[in-house]
């Protein structure tokens, strides 16, 4: 069974894949927001410093769409080669607390946990799923990640955010 987070970390370092709109309107409006194409350039020249103050979030625009038209085939090698990769030197570089988040506007339905791997599919709207969790972050680290929840409007309502990692290897 995957481990749950309620605090606020997941905003201040480490990865996440998140899907809550509620959770993700203040980044947006703090200008946290970055395109995937802009997050991808940072490959050919990375930059000295992220584009936020140290502890805060950079929000990744963009992500969701290649993964809904990418032929299926293609989608875990995208993740693979081109979104692990980014993440990785952002983890070695920007080594202050900082955290990126890959925002989608799917409903939660969407994005299926698996029991037995501890893995997260993305349900796209074909109906194909992408293995999300094992191409952004690894199988190895898949161990680590955890559901991230946030208090519903009912008392003990708990509702899920998305999904988080600290650190990938």
């Amino acid at each position: 069974m995957m481990d749950t987070i309620s605090s606020t970390l997941w905003q201040r370092q480490g990865f996440c894949i998140a899907f809550d709109g509620k959770s993700l309107g203040p980044f947006i409006a703090q200008g946290a927001l970055v395109s995937l194409r802009e997050a991808l350039a940072w490959m050919r020249g990375f930059p000295d410093t992220p584009p936020v103050p140290a502890g805060r979030a950079i929000l990744i625009c963009g992500l969701e769409t290649v993964l809904e038209t990418l032929p299926l085939n293609e989608t875990e090698d995208f993740l693979a080669r081109r979104i692990r990769p980014l993440l990785l030197e952002v983890q070695n570089r920007w080594t202050g607390a900082y955290s990126l988040i890959f925002g989608f506007s799917s409903h939660e339905r969407a994005f299926e946990e698996t029991s037995l791997e501890e893995a997260v599919l993305f349900l796209r709207r074909d109906r194909k799923i992408v293995r999300l969790s094992e191409g952004l972050w690894g199988s190895s680290t898949t161990a680590d990640m955890k559901r991230v929840t946030r208090e519903g409007d009912k008392q003990g309502e708990a509702i899920t955010v998305g999904y988080y990692v600290a650190r990938i290897s």
